[in-house]
């Protein structure tokens, strides 16, 4: 998961530093190409609210789903990032099959 330093670390939207009591998205590092355009919002934390107001939030979500969704975990869950940057943990259906 991204480290993140309230009071020091920037949201890589919008360049503000995230607060105490900001609202925050956050992701483990997913995307391992450097040249990919959503490289530097994996493994970062940004502001919710720039989150939802981002113009490639669909791109990522999706990217995020498809990557980590893929990964079934030893318990049997999988990670799924909702449209509002929320990451949960599923049961995987055992009929259900990654491709």
């Amino acid at each position: 998961m991204a480290m993140i330093l309230r009071g020091k670390t920037e949201c890589p939207l919008c360049n503000g530093v995230i607060k105490e009591n900001d609202e925050i998205v956050a992701t483990s590092h997913f995307i391992a190409d450097p040249r990919d355009l959503l490289w530097r919002f994996s493994d970062a934390g940004m502001h919710k609210d720039c989150f939802l107001n981002w113009d490639q939030r669909l791109n990522f979500i999706n990217r995020y789903n498809e990557t980590m969704g893929s990964i079934t975990w030893g318990n049997g869950t999988y990670h799924c990032m909702q449209d509002d940057g929320a990451i949960v943990s599923l049961k995987r259906n055992q009929n259900e099959s990654m491709t």
